[in-house]
């Protein structure tokens, strides 16, 4: 028998996009992450603009697969027009299209002592 969880909730990993495709690469690499430390959840990836599978199209398609809620994380840093405006604008959108279908936007990375440890490692401040 099938997790229930796994049928009808959704976690969306939102990111920006980009003409390079090593993006993608990068982006599979943290959704296998995620999929392996949290087996029991079903995590979805979309991105804003510039690549596939868009933000719109994830939507659309989770819910068609019966995805009642989507929990939509963004993985941005910073909390800029995209955060503020697009990402709302676009879910609020998806949310009048299908009214049952429950979206709860999560707040960006913004800041994170973890970042900070991160920084320090990777310009060798600190020892790890």
């Amino acid at each position: 028998m099938e997790n229930k969880n796994l049928l009808e909730k959704a976690t969306l990993i939102i990111a920006h996009g980009s003409k390079v495709a090593e993006t993608d690469k990068i982006m599979n690499q943290y959704m296998e992450a995620l999929r392996q430390q949290f087996p029991s959840e079903r995590f979805e990836k979309c991105y804003l603009q510039l690549m596939a599978p868009l933000l719109d199209d994830v939507i659309t398609a989770l819910y068609e697969d019966g995805v009642k809620e989507i929990v939509a994380f963004p993985l941005f840093l910073f909390n800029g027009n995209h955060i503020k405006e697009d990402i709302p604008q676009a879910l609020d959108a998806l949310r009048e299209k299908h009214k049952d279908l429950k979206i709860t936007f999560l707040s960006n990375i913004g800041f994170d002592e973890k970042l900070v440890t991160l920084i320090g490692e990777r310009v060798g401040l600190l020892c790890v």
